[in-house]
């Protein structure tokens, strides 16, 4: 019988469970290995950290308060490079959470799950102890332009590292990042430019994986952040693109800022490191100021562009016949959109209207008592749509998916005189048939348009007709890869009414990729005229901007002045208040700023958040992490989360 071993594993899950967990084997392990471990009733994936034997910790076995249970399947030997478990310590510590959890966030589940079936990731320094060239500069450069120059500018990197017998990695916030990056760079390295998403089937994965692991030649890899680690020890240099997307943190337990964990990686490979977008966040374009990070090249503090900029104030006035101001009526197309409408077609153009909102309009209020119409589940604001089988309106919240008769009376007044405000897709989508019954209308949003496939057939007869208008929500940024004749803005107002302090960031950032993607005009309606952000995006002024939210940041204390931690509990309302002065006792004496979240309730429960700032050099700080990861698994923790609400 062979003797039984202890084995620690880290548990590389996001659940909050111990950074470290023991069960007893009698198959031989190696330190590094994943493997497969029994956890709450079903198997995660770990590795391999000790290994002692059972006859040495006799004594604390019997002392333990648990029974330890077996070791599941071994799935791959040292698999992990030491490079990197480094840099999964350093960011556990940052985001206040176990290593596991963050090596669960940056490795895909398909590589896990196969570890056995592919090649291991090679050590980048292993690679030029091996080698006689000496590799690239360590350093993070910034570059700030449109597509076009940035897409150029990785073009002719590639051919200058390809000439070095050098690969490139690229990476992505999303999926559809991921292709279009890909379609822009193939043309002339075909066979040596691989994608890696979690749109690939397990087999492609594999495939995938193993091809650029094999082949011969320098290549190009253009990937989403689960794939953090590559099958390649020739990588010099690390591209982040579209860096200012949110799609960059992790939806779930613990946060993770994928951007800051690729750097943060990268460098300890002593790779060189590229932030690029049309708009770098603020945080990022401090770091160029404090030289902390290069300006690279192309570096633009002005967004130049050939369409025309018009600017519409639907607030104007109108002169009355005893040539007095009086309100213009509210209308949801201006005079300057109709107009744009016709020259479009006319001229058998294309027009791309974006509006913020899906449904017909946002929210609803009372005329009599001024009661908002809340959803009776999670109190937040209904939007009201229309049926596509009867025709008839429904409030529907997009929280809960809750949905009620648009016919319901005020809840607090009784009264039938429910008034529906602002500009949704479908509103603006009933203007223009009612105005313009010939043109053909295609639309995108989540509820509509649910895949990439139907995004795409959307897209394509758009494309194929001309005069024809596209109506969007944000998610057709990401699919507008091609210039557009026209484009137009049907309101961007009801952003402002958001109380979160990267919005006016988020403002300019849709408007300067709809800039770079106008080829005649862009047009903004709004009721905001007097909003500084609308000088600053049509002119494409990105230094002022910056300039001017870099000292609103730093009045209120936010970063890159300051770090903020973010704490989250839901629950009844009573349990939550209690809850929350417990997390502040056992904080003390930090201080906590506490407040409820801006939707209420979710789900019939309550939210409350706790903001903990902390000043430039004071996270992480060991004494207040460790007591954050003490707090229990409903207790969220966020690192410098992009939203406070």
């Amino acid at each position: 019988m062979k003797p039984l071993s202890i084995i620690t594993v880290i548990p590389l899950t996001r659940l909050k469970v111990a950074g470290e967990l023991s069960y007893f084997t009698s198959s031989e392990v190696p330190i590094g290995a994943i493997v497969s471990v029994p956890l709450r009733l079903k198997n995660i994936h770990a590795i391999v950290v000790n290994i002692r034997s059972a006859i040495d910790m006799k004594s604390e076995i019997k002392d333990s308060t648990f029974q330890l249970k077996k070791l599941g399947r071994i799935k791959a030997t040292a698999f992990f490079p030491v490079s990197f478990m480094e840099t999964c310590k350093v960011l556990a510590e940052y985001y206040a959470t176990s290593i596991g959890s963050v090596m669960d966030t940056l490795i895909s589940d398909e590589l896990m799950e196969n570890a056995h079936k592919i090649v291991v990731p090679v050590r980048q320094n292993q690679f030029f102890n091996e080698t006689k060239n000496t590799p690239a500069i360590d350093e993070t450069y910034a570059i700030q332009g449109d597509d076009e120059d940035r897409f150029g500018s990785w073009r002719s990197l590639i051919r200058q590292e390809f000439a070095r017998k050098r690969s490139v990695a690229i990476y992505a916030p999303t999926i559809e990042d991921v292709e279009t990056i890909f379609t822009a760079l193939t043309k002339g390295i075909e066979g040596y430019i691989f994608t890696l998403h979690g749109k690939h089937t397990k087999k492609q994965v594999i495939n995938t994986w193993n091809n650029i692991s094999e082949i011969n030649h320098p290549v190009v890899i253009v990937a989403t952040g689960s794939f953090s680690i590559l099958p390649r020890a020739d990588i010099d240099t690390i591209i982040i693109e579209r860096e200012n997307s949110r799609g960059w943190i992790g939806q779930k337990q613990p946060y993770l800022d994928i951007r800051q964990a690729l750097e943060t990686i990268a460098r300890r490979q002593k790779q060189t490191v590229y932030r690029a977008d049309s708009l770098l966040r603020v945080e990022t374009l401090y770091r160029i100021d404090t030289h902390e990070v290069a300006q690279g090249s192309p570096f633009k503090w002005r967004s130049v562009s050939n369409a025309k900029d018009i600017l519409v104030n639907m607030k104007r006035k109108k002169i009355d016949q005893q040539n007095l101001p009086s309100p213009v009526p509210f209308h949801i197309l201006s005079p300057e959109l109709k107009d744009l409408i016709v020259i479009n077609q006319e001229s058998s153009a294309h027009l791309f209207i974006l509006t913020t909102r899906r449904g017909l309009s946002p929210i609803t209020v009372c005329s009599d008592c001024e009661t908002i119409v809340l959803c009776t589940k999670c109190s937040t604001p209904v939007v009201l749509h229309t049926s596509k089988d009867s025709g008839k309106n429904f409030f529907m919240c997009h929280i809960c998916g809750e949905r009620s008769d648009a016919n319901e009376k005020c809840k607090n007044c009784d009264s039938w005189r429910l008034t529906p405000l602002g500009i949704g897709i479908d509103r603006v989508r009933e203007e223009i048939q009612s105005e313009f019954p010939n043109i053909d209308i295609f639309k995108i949003d989540t509820d509509t348009t649910k895949t990439s496939a139907q995004i795409g057939l959307v897209m394509e007869k758009f494309r194929a007709k001309p005069g024809s208008i596209l109506l969007g929500t944000e998610m057709t940024l990401v699919h507008l890869t091609e210039k557009v004749d026209y484009v137009a803005i049907a309101s961007l107002d009801s952003l402002f009414a958001l109380p979160d302090f990267r919005i006016q960031e988020k403002i300019m950032y849709v408007i300067t990729r709809l800039r770079n993607v106008a080829n005649r005009s862009i047009l903004i309606q709004t009721r905001k005229a007097e909003e500084k952000i609308f000088e600053y995006g049509l002119k494409g002024n990105l230094s002022d901007f910056y300039r001017s939210i870099l000292e609103e940041r730093k009045q209120f204390s936010y970063p890159p002045f300051f770090t903020l931690i973010k704490i989250t509990i839901e629950g009844k309302k009573d349990c939550i208040a209690r809850h929350m002065a417990d997390v502040q006792a056992l904080l003390e004496p930090q201080e906590i700023d506490i407040f409820p979240a801006f939707t209420a309730t979710v789900r019939g429960n309550s939210i409350i958040h706790g903001l903990i700032k902390l000043p430039e050099g004071g996270w992480p700080n060991s004494n207040l992490m460790e007591k954050l990861r003490s707090l229990p698994p409903n207790v969220k923790v966020k690192v410098n989360p992009e939203s406070l609400l």
